[in-house]
Formats: C-alpha cells, structure tokens, sequence
C-alpha cells in the first residue's frame, strides 16, 4: 500500500507540490520556533554552568514589584546572614535594570529590547557576580565601570566621560573600570554600568538598599544545609536558594525572556497549519473523488476496505513526511537568520552552535504527519467504502452523504455563540470581550458547518451583477455544483478575512477612542511629558522643566502595581491640583476631595471589577504590605487615570517609588507652546528618552502602538491568505483534471481559449467572494460587539472603516482573478480531442 501510494504521488505531482508547501509553512515556523528557543537557551545558559555564590538571600514581597522596582533589604539583614553558622563570608548585592548608557553623541545605547543593568561593585571577588578586566575600581560619584562589550560598541575607553540615566538621574561620570558582563541571572551577558556601593545606592535607589545577598559557605559546610539554617533564622521575609536553585532560577527567568520570540512564530505555525488543513482536505477528497474507478478496481482484485483506505493514507504520510522534512530544514534556515540578525545588530550573546535536538525533530514529524494524516482520513475512509461492483461501471462516483447531520452540528455550534455572545454583551468589559471573541471562534466553525448549505444561494447572488454571458454561468454553475468543495475552499479566506476585517474595525476604534479620550481628558495641560525608555523617570525632570520660561505648572503622576483580594491592579499617585484641570475628569459619585485625606478615587469599570463605591474601604496590597483605604470618589472611566488614584503623600506611604510616569505641564497664558517645548527639550537633553509633546503629537505617540500591532498581525495574516490561495489554486487545478472531458467538449462546440479561461475566472472570483462575504460579516460583527463590550475601558468609540473593508473585498475579487490565472492557462492548453477522449 505504501508503494503505491508512493507511486500516485509521484503520478500527480501537482496536489503534492500545493499540498507540500501547505505542510511545510506549518512545520517550518514550528520547528524554527523550536530551533531558535533551544539554541539562544544553550547560548546564553553557557554563563550558569558554575554559579558565583554558594547561597543566594532575596527578599519577598506580598505581591511581585517587577524588574525594574526590586525588592530591597538594608544592611542588618546581612549582618544577620553573616552570623549564621557555616557562613563564611555575606556580600550584599545591588542589581538595578533599566539603566540607559549613552553613546558619546548623546543617543541612548540600542538594546532592541533586551535589559541593561546598573550595579554596586561586590565586597567579596569571591561572589562576585562580574569581574574587573582592566583599569582600576570606580569610587565615587564621579566614577564608574562599563563591560567590555558595552564600552566597545560605543567606543569609550579608560579615562573617558560617560554619559548615563539611571532610575533616579543623569549622571555623567569618568569610566575607570573595564568588567566582565553579568555571570548570573537575568543580567547575564547584558550591558552593565557599576559604582562603588555608596553611590550604586544613591544612583540606582536614590535611599539606601540591597537587592540580594552572596553567600559563600565555610570550608566543609553543606550549602543546603546552610540554607535551610539562614532560611530558619531570617523567616519568610526572605528566599533563600543554593547555587543549584539560582542556576535553574536563572534559566528559566532567560527562557521567559526570550520566549516571546518562540511564540510569536508558533502563532505562525498554527495558523499555517489550521489554514492549510482546509486545503488538504478538500485535496484529498477531490482525489479520491476522481479516483473512485481506480480505487474500486483495488477493490474488485481483491483489496480489502483497510487496504483501500491505507492506501490513501500512505500518500498522505509520504506528503506528511516529505513537507516535515523540508519544514524543518526550512526552520532551522528561520532559526539561523534569527540568530545572524542578532550578530548582525551586535547584540552579546554567546555562541553556541545550531541546537536541533531530538525532541524538535520528533515534534516537527508528529506535527506535519499527524495534521496531514487526520485531514486525509476522511476522504481515505469514504475511499475505502467502495463497493467492488463500482469498477465495473463508467460513471462510478463516490456516494455523497446527507448533509442533515453537518447541517445540525453546525447549527448547535451557532447556537452556543449566539449564547455565549449575548451573555458576553451582558458581561461587559473585559470578560464580556473574551466570552465574545470565544463566540467568534465557535461562529467561524459552525458557519464552515453550514456552509455547504448556503454557498449555492450567496455564489447565484454574487454572481448576477457579473451578467448571464455562457462563460460566466458555466463558471457559477461549476461552483455551485459541489457546495462542499466550494464552501472548503472558500472557508480558509473567510478565517483569514474574519480575522483582517475584525482587526481593522478594532484597531480603528481604538486609535479613534484614543484620540477622542485625549481630547476629551487633557484639560488645560497643553504639554505632556513620557518616556520612550524605561516607563518611569528621576523626579529631577520635573524640578527642571518648573525652572523654564514660560512654564505654569508642573502636575506628576506615578505608577505602581498593587492588588486587591485576588485582583491585579494600578496604582497611581497624582500632585496636588492635577485633577482640578490638567486632567479633566468628571465623577459619578464623590469628589477627588478626598485625596488630600488619604482617601482614594478609583475609575467606574474598576470599581464596579472591585465592588467598591464611595465610603467603603479596601485592603491594597503593594511591596510594603496590605493598607487599608477609604473610597472617595468614582469617576467617569478616564484612559489618563484607569487606576486607584491616590495624592502623592499616600501614595508614597503605600511603598511607591519616587519616580514619575507622567508630566502635565501648563504653559503661561499668552505663551507660544511650541517655544517653551523646545525650552524644556534643552533643558533635558541628558535625558534623551524623555518626549515632551502637546496634546496632538501625544495622540499621535499613544496610537503607535496600536499600528504597531496591526502591522504586525497584518503579517500573520498575510501568510494565512497565502496558503488561502494556494487552496483555490489547487481546487481550480484538480477541478481541470477532474472536468478534462467536459473542457474538450466545450472547446468543441465552439467555446474559445479566452473564454474558457473567463469561466475558470468567474468560478474562482465566486469561490473568493464567498469567503470574503462570510469573513466579512463575522469579523465585522463580533469586533463591533467586543468594541460595544469594552466602553468603559477605553474603546469607547466605534469606527468602522468602510473604505478598508471595500478594499478588503476588492482585495478578495483580485485574489481569485489571480489564483485563476495557471489553471486557466492549463485548460486552455489542452488538447481538444486528447480531452474528449480522456475517461
């Protein structure tokens, strides 16, 4: 059976190439995804083969401060750990990210989003977390030391000034140091700037602090047995780990890191995949259809149903095996640019060779054969079902079974998303969204359910405007005559079309949201200030920007994670009057009074998330511990303050940091804005991420992201209406394989090339409107619904765009002229009476 499979492949290489590539984009972004995951992983887990601390104390906090605000612990604590038994020596660390190196030009240094770090310069060399390599130990604030790799991309050298921003300021110091990159932990192998201790926790902290403890054990001692004695002694104020725990610590802190690579291109791999199932299924079922005689002759010779069936799903495991192993080889091709892009842009990253384990190639074969496999079977099953008798006759064809079942599951799952999405738009918010978006997907596959059932009436529909000439009604005839081939083909464009048309219809509410919540909360703060680094910066941005001209006022706003009961929440602390008019705000109940006692103004959807009204006091969790506040007030849901809203003195007492997220700076009246912008620009320039912007530009800046995430799905979508043609392609193909004898006897009454070619247009123009107006419909849907859902967190205007949802349907009219143009070509080469003749 395996031979002969083979042979048929080989016999009709056409639906092996189409139905090949669609297998190997699936498994190529897989296993490059894989490849990519495993290599970075053994490059940079070089730096944890030997850890530089028998022990390693951090402190806890009741909920996690992020990477950027770690934990810290004062001195005492260490000299605790150093009194305990079997410690030999405790060396307090400080480990701060977020530091910016500028080049000697004053730009920040690019990272392409990987961390930087500052640090204090060890006590103990023997725990040292980075070594010195040339010059001599920084001291002072006029001094610090730059890693080697660091200090020769941008090309300092000992004895040069060097400009940094760190948490708390700008500094610019003399580089007296060369070290090593970190050797542990998330800074391994990262940039990193290094003070003596004093001035690490000035710059760094701005109070003084430690972010862990090395511990190096005595002579002899047991490092977890110290441990678990350190552990004993502190309490659970502290995590205590050996060299062991921190090395797999460390790794998997590197794997999540970089992790959002691998699944960026797994996205990639299961749309590929998903997409591509479409198309083999309707491949094989078309083959098997035009093979029946064949089949039932297997039959007829003694074959058994199983034989008949095996020997279907033999072709599909040679595909399955043939696209796995060029997907793979494909994605180790992905996983090598990925890794030369990073050499290319001068990233530190260790070298380690190409990892293609043993699990990635048994992944990449389960994947494409097991897809390939289960989306041949149904057809291998019907192949298998023909009588023997069947051979004997000239117009064998195999049974098409009722729809009535398809028809009722497909209805059942219609009817599950109309309850889930009216239970969503009930919900609200952002439960409602997700109960919407899982009706959307239940949606798209009861509709490729029912498909086959409607598709003869929407293609007669579409096609009457194209007019009743003979080419363009053979060509709606051949795609209502199999309304599952057709309904098949066209599902895989309605996915990729639901997903296009509901992104737009989202992306464009959301930048039509911001800008009129901009417009609507920016009172009369006519300049904001942001930064384009690291999300906070040093107070002192805002004691310059009050010492420029022209300069009214400076209002702050600072943010930190809290929690409530099990709730994730921000927390943002505001200076005094910034609610008073910078921000305009409008309030359900209470008043932003009660900020000035302590009290706390929490936003409408957050309240209402929380339970909370005004009066009512809650428990708020943060790095210092649980605090009790009072409601003073609800507002109108505001994007500028979509957090628990506190003054800056009770926010500082809640454990928040004295950095700022936000300037809202008030121009004197009678005063040019762009002026006093530029102003404050030279006041700031060794702040260089710092964007000082008026209300326009700032819209601007906040839809970026918006654009930046549409362009990026844009891509994934692309490779989806890829593989969506492909389909249409390799129907069109089979169907002039299938439809030889008809095309000669067409040819042979008279119908020329050009309009033969017309009909196999109109049949794929057909095919690609169907999807198209399904896809449409869904995506604009279910995106105007989950707009609808989320009002109060933000999307609260709807904008359809019906100039890019008539281009999208162009686009799909366009998409089937093209996929029509070679099997057109094809038919019309045939030989006129080689095809009348054909069986």
């Amino acid at each position: 059976m395996l031979k002969l499979g083979l042979r048929s492949v080989l016999a009709h290489r056409l639906r092996f190439v189409l139905c090949t590539v669609a297998v190997l984009l699936g498994v190529a972004f897989a296993g490059g995804a894989m490849v990519f995951t495993d290599t970075l992983s053994a490059a940079l887990k070089k730096n944890f083969t030997t850890s530089t601390a028998d022990v390693t104390v951090t402190p806890v906090t009741p909920i996690d401060a992020g990477p950027d605000r770690p934990a810290t612990f004062q001195s005492t604590l260490v000299e605790r750990v150093a009194a305990v038994p079997g410690v030999a020596s405790a060396s307090p660390q400080l480990l701060v990210r977020d530091v910016q190196i500028l080049a000697p030009d004053g730009k920040p240094m690019e990272t392409y989003g990987l961390p930087s770090f500052g640090s204090a310069w060890p006590r103990d060399s023997r725990t040292a977390q980075f070594k010195l390599l040339e010059g001599d130990l920084p001291w002072g604030v006029g001094q610090l030391g730059l890693d080697r790799s660091t200090a020769t991309r941008l090309g300092y050298d000992l004895g040069d000034q060097v400009r940094i921003v760190t948490p708390t300021r700008a500094v610019t110091a003399k580089l007296t140091a060369i070290t090593t990159p970190g050797l542990a932990g998330i800074s391994a192998g990262a940039p990193l700037v290094t003070f003596d201790a004093v001035t690490a926790q000035l710059f760094l902290l701005g109070k003084p602090g430690w972010t862990s403890i090395s511990v190096a054990v005595e002579p002899g001692a047991d490092a977890g047995t110290v441990s678990n004695a350190i552990a004993q002694t502190i309490g659970d104020s502290v995590k205590v780990r050996t060299a062991a725990q921190v090395t797999v610590d460390g790794q998997n802190d590197l794997d999540n890191t970089f992790g959002g690579f691998s699944t960026v291109l797994m996205l990639f791999a299961g749309l590929a995949l998903f997409v591509g199932t479409f198309l083999i299924v309707n491949t094989f079922a078309m083959v098997v259809a035009q093979r029946s005689r064949e089949l039932a002759m297997l039959r007829a010779i003694g074959a058994s149903r199983g034989q008949v069936t095996g020997t279907v799903l033999a072709e599909a495991l040679v595909i399955g095996v043939i696209g796995s192993t060029l997907g793979l080889l494909v994605g180790i091709g992905v996983a090598a640019g990925i890794r030369f892009f990073y050499q290319h842009l001068d990233i530190q990253i260790p070298n380690a060779p190409m990892q293609v384990s043993a699990a990635t190639v048994i992944a990449c074969y389960l994947i494409g054969i097991g897809v390939t496999i289960a989306s041949a079977y149904p057809a291998a099953r019907r192949a298998g079902k023909l009588p023997p008798v069947a051979a004997m006759r000239d117009d064998v064809a195999l049974p098409e079974r009722s729809l009535l079942v398809r028809v009722l599951i497909g209805a059942f799952m219609l009817l599950m998303a109309v309850t889930l999405y009216l239970i969503g738009l009930e919900a609200g918010d952002l439960p409602g969204a997700v109960l919407i978006g899982f009706a959307a997907a239940i949606t798209v596959l009861g509709v490729v359910m029912v498909s086959p059932l409607i598709s003869r009436y929407v293609v007669r529909a579409l096609m009457w405007p194209f007019g009743r000439k003979a080419p363009v009604t053979l060509g709606r005839r051949n795609a209502e005559r199999n309304p599952r081939r057709t309904s098949a083909t066209a599902s895989a464009l309605m996915i990729s079309v639901a997903l296009i048309s509901g992104l737009l219809v989202i992306a464009a509410s959301a930048k039509a949201s911001i800008d009129k919540n901009i417009a609507d909360e920016l009172g009369t703060a006519e300049l904001v200030i942001t930064s384009d680094g690291p999300a906070s910066f040093s107070p002192q941005v805002a004691d310059r920007v009050t010492t420029v001209s022209g300069v009214q006022s400076v209002h702050q706003l600072r943010q930190q994670a809290g929690q409530v009961g099990a709730s994730t929440v921000q927390v943002s602390g505001v200076s005094d009057g910034t609610l008073d008019g910078s921000i305009t705000t409008k309030f359900d109940a209470g008043s932003a009074a009660g900020l000035h006692d302590g009290q706390a103004v929490l936003p409408r959807n957050l309240a209402k998330t929380l339970g909370l009204s005004v009066g009512k006091t809650f428990d708020l969790t943060t790095t210092t511990g649980k605090h009790r506040l009072t409601v003073g007030g609800i507002l109108v849901p505001n994007r500028q303050l979509n957090a628990i809203v506190l003054s800056l003195p009770a926010y500082e007492s809640v454990g928040g940091a004295a950095s700022d997220s936000v300037l809202y700076v008030e121009v004197a009246q009678g005063t040019q804005v762009a002026p006093v912008a530029a102003l404050i620009l030279g006041q700031l320039k060794d702040y260089p991420s710092i964007q000082v912007r008026d209300q326009q530009a700032y819209a601007a800046g906040a839809r970026g992201p918006v654009n930046s995430a549409l362009a990026a799905i844009g891509m994934l979508l692309a490779l989806a209406i890829l593989i969506a043609i492909l389909g249409i392609i390799n129907t069109l193909a089979l169907g002039v394989v299938e439809r030889t004898r008809e095309i000669g006897l067409l040819r042979a009454i008279g119908m020329d090339r050009p309009q033969l070619r017309r009909m196999l247009r109109v049949e794929s123009i057909a095919i690609s409107l169907l999807g198209a107006l399904l896809g449409l419909a869904i995506g604009v849907l279910f995106a105007a619904s989950i707009q609808s859902a989320m009002v109060d967190n933000g999307l609260n205007v709807r904008d359809i765009p019906v100039l890019q949802l008539m281009v999208a349907a162009l686009a799909a009219a366009v998409v089937g002229v093209l996929a029509a143009v070679w099997p057109s070509r094809r038919a019309a080469r045939l030989d006129v009476l080689q095809a009348i003749a054909t069986e």
